[in-house]
Formats: C-alpha cells, structure tokens, sequence
C-alpha cells in the first residue's frame, strides 16, 4: 500500500512539471535566450530594467520569438516595455517600419503594436499591423500614444472572438478587436522586432518582467 502511495504522488509532481499554466520572466540570465528564436544582437543588457538589473536589448535589425508551445492557444500576455521615444515628432518622409511587438501564431502571423511612420500615422503613437499569409498587411493607427519610459502592455487572447491590448492599464487599442479577423487562433509565441534604421537616431526598445496566462496549461519547454 506505502509503495502504491508513493508511486502515485511521484506521478502527480511529473505531470505539474510538464505541463505549466503560466510563464514568467525577468530576464536576469543570459541562458533564458537559449529559449528564445533570435535574430541579430539581441541580449540581457542592464542599460535598462523595469524589475531586477537586466532587461532584454532588442536593437534596431533584430528579433527575438519566444515559442510557448507548438501549437496556438488562449490567454492573455503582459510585458513592459521600454520606449526610448527619441523621435518624437520626427517626420522621415517616406515609409518607416520601426520596432513592434505582440504576437505571433503557429502560421508565423502577427498581431503588433510597432512604432512607424506613415503620411496617416505618426511616430508619437503606436500603429496596428497584422500579417496574413506571413506578409505585412495593412497599417492602421492605433488608440494608444506613446510615453517615454516603461509601459505596461496586456495582450489578451482568450478566445476567437477576443484580442485586445491595453497600455498601463488605461486604455485598450480598439483597433484590436475591430480587425480580429487578421489574428482570431489563438497564438503560440509573443515576438519582440527592433525594426528599420532611422537616422539621424534610432528607436531602441527594452523589454522586461513577462508573465503570459495561458487559459489551458501547455506543455512547459
């Protein structure tokens, strides 16, 4: 009987070990980007934090994907992010994709809040863009202006007919939910891109403390 009750708690802590209903990350260890899908000089600097004394660089040209399960899923994602906004008010004059970030899917599309600059939409204020097909689709303006410093974003996904995200717990980007027929699977990932050059000075952006919700427990990596 003692054998058979041991057994059984053995195989309950195995099963809590592999399957997590949340994910959390502060970014004070360079081993975390062995996790991570990197593209370019993306690391755990302390030029900035939000929590701790690193944050994740993602500079101008690179890209970092973290992958919280093969396939998509529902729940809700919250990252703070640090906005340089060193080009407040600047006008390039032609097309300027900056760095985004948001989610990503299983067929590599994307749901993001980036900072860009179109005749519409101008570098103070965050844009929506979507990607069908893994193309960049349409631009739209987004409800949210940017603040220099840390910003608290929550991403929520919880079901087909839900996707919204809400900066420093003030006001959701409508936009969102308005064009969810661009992103209504769920997702499988969060990205972070530091986008194109902008001279004279580029964007940086810096991301710390994300903790991701997952609305069913998913197979922990």
């Amino acid at each position: 009987m003692f054998k058979r009750i041991v057994l059984a708690v053995m195989a309950v802590s195995f099963v809590s070990s592999v399957y997590a209903a949340k994910i959390s990350e502060g970014f004070e260890d360079k081993a975390v980007l062995k996790k991570w899908e990197l593209e370019g000089d993306v690391t755990v600097a302390a030029e900035q934090f939000h929590g701790g004394k690193t944050a994740l660089s993602v500079p101008v040209g690179s890209s970092a994907i973290l992958r919280f399960n093969p396939e998509n899923v529902f729940g809700t994602a919250t990252v703070w992010v640090y906005d340089s906004f060193v080009a407040k008010g600047s006008k390039p004059g032609k097309v300027w994709n900056g760095p985004y970030f948001g989610l990503v899917n299983s067929d590599d599309d994307k749901a993001v809040e980036r900072i860009a600059w179109r005749s519409f939409a101008n570098v103070n204020n965050y844009t929506v863009v979507f990607t069908g097909e893994n193309q960049w689709s349409n631009v739209w303006s987004s409800g949210i202006n940017r603040k220099k410093g840390w910003n608290k974003f929550v991403f929520t996904f919880t079901d087909d007919k839900t996707l919204g995200v809400t900066a420093n717990d003030e006001k959701e980007d409508v936009t969102f939910p308005g064009k969810i027929e661009f992103f209504n699977k769920g997702a499988n990932g969060i990205v972070f891109a530091g986008g194109d050059e902008l001279k004279p000075v580029n964007e940086t952006i810096f991301i710390d403390d994300l903790e991701i919700d997952f609305k069913e427990a998913v197979k922990a990596k």
